[in-house]
């Protein structure tokens, strides 16, 4: 199976991505696939697929948690939520996860396995060759490295880090499931700069020929040339994907289950996101090239004369 794979921070146009690379014919647009375990099918979900039913009323959903049932021998999904927080939240640690994965540890093993067993279901259901997860956690990226059944294409997708703290702070913001509260700069640098970390690490474990890095602001000032840079690192034609900054309608019936609130939309255009150019107050630009500039600059990131519209 060819899965691509995108990591990093929250609030980079992964979504956006993850749902244009799906107009694709052959693509399969997952979304933040990784969250919809805990809240699709665990008995408190609540979880809402791009195609407008919830996870436990969509015919696509109940299909692949079916044969996802059949390829693990078992209907419940609590057991692989728990592995989840294990390998992918803070619970266990790269360490621990590391030591796991190296030793081949029996509830690892089993992770990597159902983990694998999602995307056979996903695959056997919609029938489409490519799957596009945006999950972003460099963890659950490391762990599908460590799988030699999935061809991993991965994914590093940054966006300028003042543009991150004031998609996070912004009044205003919406969400499909919870209450929206604004993130302190301080925390969200703290959050940029770990991911990130995390991530170029991840990406430097993987082979050159299975790695990209792409720029938030590259894409949605040229989504165009950035899904043919795509599509030729992975040699396939993403080309015709979007015109004018509309994504196409090729696959008009998606499926996508976790990311932005835009998923959920019909007609998708791409509206590039400079806000933070004029609403970002000065100390909070300061604080993050204090903080966070020497692993900007890494990214093509300058502290002045930036305008990217």
């Amino acid at each position: 199976m060819k899965v691509l794979y995108i990591m990093g921070t929250g609030h980079v146009g992964s979504t956006i991505v993850d749902v244009a690379l799906g107009a694709h014919p052959q693509v399969e647009s997952l979304g933040e696939v990784s969250k919809f375990m805990r809240t699709g099918w665990t008995p408190d979900g609540n979880r809402k697929c791009a195609c407008g039913c919830s996870v436990f009323e969509c015919p696509f959903w109940l299909d692949v948690r079916k044969k996802w049932s059949d390829l693990t021998g078992s209907a419940d999904a609590t057991r692989y939520v728990s592995l989840q927080k294990r390998y992918e939240s803070s619970s266990l640690g790269w360490p621990g996860l590391l030591w796991d994965a190296y030793r081949l540890s029996p509830s690892f093993t089993e992770f990597v396995r159902e983990t694998e067993a999602l995307y056979r279901a996903i695959h056997q259901v919609g029938r489409k060759p490519i799957l596009v997860e945006s999950s972003l956690t460099p963890r659950r990226a490391y762990a599908l490295s460590r799988n030699p059944n999935i061809d991993l294409h991965l994914i590093h997708m940054v966006r300028d880090g003042r543009g991150v703290i004031w998609s996070l702070k912004k009044p205003g913001k919406q969400t499909l499931t919870k209450e929206y509260i604004p993130a302190p700069p301080l925390r969200t640098i703290k959050y940029w700069v770990s991911a990130n970390l995390q991530s170029l690490w991840v990406y430097n474990q993987v082979k050159e020929e299975k790695r990209l890095f792409i720029r938030y602001e590259d894409f949605v000032t040229n989504p165009s040339m950035t899904l043919k840079k795509i599509g030729d690192w992975m040699g396939e034609d993403f080309t015709g994907l979007v015109t004018d900054f509309h994504i196409s309608d090729q696959a008009p019936v998606r499926h996508t289950v976790g990311g932005n609130r835009i998923r959920m939309q019909k007609d998708i255009r791409i509206r590039p996101d400079f806000a933070w150019l004029e609403h970002l107050p000065e100390k909070d630009r300061k604080m993050f090239w204090q903080t966070a500039g020497w692993l900007a600059r890494r990214f093509g990131y300058m502290q002045h004369q930036i305008d990217y519209r």
